[in-house]
């Protein structure tokens, strides 16, 4: 078993493992429970990984398991992996859970497939776009220093995933509303489009424009990602954004390639690397 210094995807292995491990060993929910003297919301909660795992609390549960002395160890290192501290967690004071467990995803993936159809995404906002995005579509009024905040972490992604040695493969498809709608004023929007446009420069990046000659796609039903992982055990996960506070991550593999043939539906509508960057820079003319 690999060893993730992230903490995200040490928790995510560790419950994925542990429920494994008791439906191998044909444990119904309710018996584990009783025998360790726990709640069944109590295992429940690690299994969903809404809850971190003790050490102590993890020996018992494989004691009941009935686990192998050098798996125990393996799980114990992810537990306590999974317990450490990343640069994120700086933020949780207005950081959601969902969008902490994000960070964690996104920072260890190997590849990111997304779309968007109304906004440029966080990984590609200028700091100019994201400071007039972020008080714009917040659901209640954000103070100041929280905005701040915000546009601090999604710069602080930009440098960790973009400026990484080795840089995850990105593809991101946008809708052409995207570039027409103004935000921040004309100068700010001229050089967010700049800003994409010269993002095809990046080794790893693509990125493509869906015009609106396409027509209606299931892409307006709302933006999507699914994030692929290098390490097999991972899998991949899909997140749905409703609003900065409200996203969902699913890790339903039908869901997952469902989405994926989505996204290659878009790509083979949309205007690809040179003629999506010329394409972004006309936009950019006309602004203003």
């Amino acid at each position: 078993m690999t060893s993730s210094q992230n903490p995200t995807i040490t928790r995510r292995r560790l419950r994925i493992e542990l429920r494994r491990l008791r439906e191998a060993a044909n444990h119904p929910l309710a018996e584990v429970t009783k025998t360790l003297d726990w709640s069944t919301s109590k295992l429940i909660r690690i299994e969903n990984g809404s809850v971190s795992i003790s050490v102590t609390d993890l020996r018992a549960l494989l004691e009941v398991y009935e686990t192998p002395a050098e798996i125990v160890e393996d799980l114990v290192a992810l537990a306590r992996s999974a317990r450490e501290r990343s640069w994120w967690s700086h933020y949780r004071e207005f950081l959601t859970p969902q969008y902490q467990e994000f960070i964690g995803f996104e920072a260890d993936a190997a590849r990111l497939r997304l779309f968007q159809p109304t906004m440029v995404p966080g990984l590609f906002q200028t700091a100019a776009y994201a400071h007039a995005l972020i008080p714009a579509v917040s659901v209640s009024p954000l103070p100041e220093w929280q905005v701040d905040g915000l546009v601090e972490v999604r710069l602080r992604r930009q440098k960790e995933i973009l400026g990484a040695d080795l840089p995850p493969e990105i593809t991101v498809v946008l809708d052409e509303a995207v570039l027409r709608r103004p935000v921040g004023g004309a100068e700010t929007m001229r050089a967010q489009l700049e800003h994409l446009a010269e993002a095809q420069a990046h080794p790893t990046v693509t990125v493509a424009v869906v015009p609106f000659s396409a027509g209606p796609h299931m892409g307006l039903q709302g933006p999507f990602q699914v994030l692929e992982f290098a390490d097999d055990v991972d899998g991949s996960v899909l997140y749905l954004e409703y609003t900065m506070d409200d996203m969902a991550i699913r890790e339903n593999a039908e869901q997952i390639t469902e989405y994926s043939r989505h996204l290659d539906r878009l790509l083979a509508r949309a205007l690809p690397g040179d003629a999506a960057a010329d394409f972004l820079r006309q936009i950019a003319k006309e602004i203003g």
